[in-house]
């Protein structure tokens, strides 16, 4: 095997992004040093080949909540392409996000690609030479790695596209230019429109298979969840992922259990609690803390079961994490809470989805919300969802008003 390898002694902690230091400057360094080098243009000086039946890959690794909030770039793609074969290329255990989405075609795992220093030399050379062989026509690359961003450079595919973070993207022939406080959402649609595209309203897709309708349908009635008058799913776990540790975007667990408690007394909800394993402790600590019952499905919901339990839901309450791009995804009405990433970075503008913080982009994050800002926008959140006249105050407010 090769001596070039990849492979952290512990997962990254906080946002990769925006970390500094003597290794980031030294590869946006090289990166400087191969855009001299390399220079690459778009065949004809088009982003996309005329064909409308290309051959597309997708390259977008990891992780969940990402890979999800891509989807809504693969909706442009299969919009404004409708004869094209996509293909995603995805880590695997970010894989799940894309099962049984309409606008792909097929799947291509990638094993650990793409996971900060989890991977080597051989295992990429080796994917490298697989794409090689398909011959696909453009990639669009939904990354910053510049690693990633080679990948379809080193397979001779053609018509590159993709993101240009910190001269990163210099191997694509058409580069976006996106700064590390830009919004991924927007971001994605500015992509979309450099390639010709039209972005459409989706912030991000999920479709649940049947079999996992089928599933959630027992679960419904094993624990007598559509008997409530409200059903709403608590995620208050989050924050890992593979390569990638951060608990601190877990608000704490005795004010999910204020806002459970609160749902169930003021609303007649019946709360389920989701989570992973991982997310054990968080599930304990609120379940230790409230002082009504609650239905405890930690553990029993695979990832597609989770989209199909959200969807059958009237509300979402959670974290920034994977299970909050999938109340997006599935279309139920969500409260997204953010203490340590930036909502006007990773936040949506559905009206579906409203976003909950102190501070603000200027100043920056401010402490854990309080619980009433919490309650706050859920009631005003529901309002707007039953409002006969179909109006909506939006999402992404960070300071919802204190409604009664």
């Amino acid at each position: 095997m090769s001596s070039f390898r990849l492979r952290p002694h512990g997962p990254f902690r906080g946002d990769w992004r925006r970390r500094t230091g003597p290794r980031a400057a030294g590869i946006t360094a090289l990166c400087w040093l191969a855009r001299l080098a390399v220079r690459p243009k778009p065949p004809e000086g088009r982003p996309l080949p005329p064909n409308p039946r290309l051959s597309a890959l997708v390259i977008k690794p990891l992780a969940l909540g990402d890979v999800l909030r891509a989807t809504g770039f693969t909706a442009a793609l299969r919009h404004g392409l409708p004869g094209a074969d996509i293909t995603f290329a995805v880590g695997d255990y970010a894989a799940p996000a894309l099962a049984n989405n309409p606008h792909i075609d097929e799947i291509m795992p990638m094993g650990m690609l793409g996971t900060p220093r989890r991977y080597d030399a051989r295992q990429y050379l080796t994917f490298v030479r697989r794409i090689r062989g398909r011959r696909f026509d453009a990639a669009f690359v939904l990354d910053r790695s510049p690693a990633m961003a080679l990948l379809p450079y080193f397979a001779r595919i053609p018509y590159r596209i993709g993101l240009d973070s910190r001269l990163r993207g210099f191997a694509h022939t058409t580069r976006l230019s996106v700064g590390m406080e830009d919004n991924e959402v927007e971001t994605y649609r500015r992509l979309a429109r450099l390639a010709g595209l039209h972005p459409t309203d989706d912030v991000c897709v999920f479709r649940p298979t049947r079999d996992d309708m089928a599933a959630v349908r027992r679960l419904a009635e094993e624990f007598e969840l559509d008997s409530a008058a409200l059903r709403v799913v608590v995620a208050p776990g989050g924050g890992v992922n593979p390569g990638a540790v951060d608990v601190t975007k877990r608000w704490p667990a005795e004010r999910f259990a204020a806002v459970a408690d609160w749902l169930i007394q003021r609303r007649g909800a019946r709360v389920c609690l989701v989570g992973t394993a991982s997310d054990s402790p968080s599930i304990t600590a609120m379940l230790q803390a409230m002082t009504q019952p609650a239905v405890d499905l930690a553990g029993r919901t695979a990832f597609g079961q989770l989209g199909a339990l959200i969807a059958r839901s009237d509300l979402f309450v959670g974290n920034d994490s994977a299970s909050a791009q999938l109340a997006l995804g599935v279309g139920t009405a969500g409260v997204t809470i953010f203490t340590a990433t930036e909502p006007w970075i990773y936040g949506s503008d559905t009206s579906g989805g409203v976003s909950v913080y102190t501070g603000g982009q200027a100043q920056g994050l401010g402490g854990p919300p309080p619980v009433d800002m919490v309650t706050a926008a859920i009631r005003q959140l529901l309002v707007d969802r039953t409002d006969a006249s179909g109006s909506s105050r939006g999402g992404g407010a960070s300071q919802p008003p204190a409604w009664d």
